[in-house]
């Protein structure tokens, strides 16, 4: 598996309220945190290592049983977060997205989220976005209310339905893919897809070079504004990877 991650405050935040879980071949991990002064910052980062604490919950598990976990998991991360916001009045209404996915070393890929961090799968140079945005405008697009250009420029693109922490209870998504040799996986916080199109997007995944893939992304999510914090996970797969042990 090769594997890059870049993490960027971008050009506007003073702070990167972004965190990145690697857990090498199987879970992956982004949480984009919001909140007042460091509290995005706490949420993110107490998010993934709730869910690095109950990973080994994951091995062994295959089906249904492994997505009833990660849905447990989900609302294990939200009342972690949720009650840390309760607990202390300068982390009150923090909260974080969390976008991932499971190798269980059976050609499956477990992909979960909460929230508008994306997981994408690019195979045979086609881009596919897995999760669904908890967001208000990807409401309005399900609905035939906008179009996708029109939500991409939408001054409310990034107020959140759903998020860890921010209630007492979560519903998250699951999503099962099955994953072959040479398929490319992006984890990604808004930074990114907020600044490029996914067509610009499939064009840097394309690269050979996975540390060359990155680089581009960030420049040019930069070059274009940089309004939010940046941060991103690519995770281009190999036979071996596919049919690891799951651990």
């Amino acid at each position: 598996m090769s594997v890059a991650t870049r993490t960027h405050k971008g050009r506007v935040r003073k702070n990167n309220e972004d965190s990145l879980l690697l857990e090498r071949p199987y879970l992956f991990a982004i949480a984009d945190g919001m909140g007042g002064y460091n509290a995005g910052e706490v949420a993110s980062k107490l998010a993934l290592e709730k869910l690095k604490a109950e990973k080994e919950d994951l091995y062994g598990k295959t089906g249904f049983s492994l997505v009833s976990k990660l849905y447990q998991i989900m609302r294990d991360i939200n009342g972690e977060v949720y009650d840390k916001a309760r607990s202390d009045s300068a982390l009150e209404g923090m909260g974080t997205t969390l976008s991932g996915i499971y190798f269980n070393g059976e050609g499956k890929g477990y992909v979960f989220n909460v929230g508008d961090s994306r997981v994408y799968l690019l195979r045979q140079n086609h881009l596919k976005q897995i999760t669904r945005d908890h967001s208000l405008v990807a409401e309005m697009v399900e609905n035939g209310e906008l179009t996708q250009e029109e939500a991409f420029n939408h001054p409310q693109k990034n107020m959140l339905t759903r998020g860890i922490g921010v209630n007492k209870n979560v519903n998250g998504d699951v999503f099962v893919i099955d994953i072959y040799t040479d398929d490319i996986i992006l984890l990604c916080s808004d930074g990114l897809t907020d600044m490029l199109h996914d067509n610009e997007i499939t064009g840097y995944l394309q690269m050979e070079d996975t540390e060359a893939s990155a680089d581009a992304l960030l420049s040019a999510s930069l070059e274009k504004g940089g309004k939010d914090n940046i941060s991103f996970i690519i995770l281009k797969l190999d036979r071996k990877e596919v049919e690891h042990d799951g651990r």
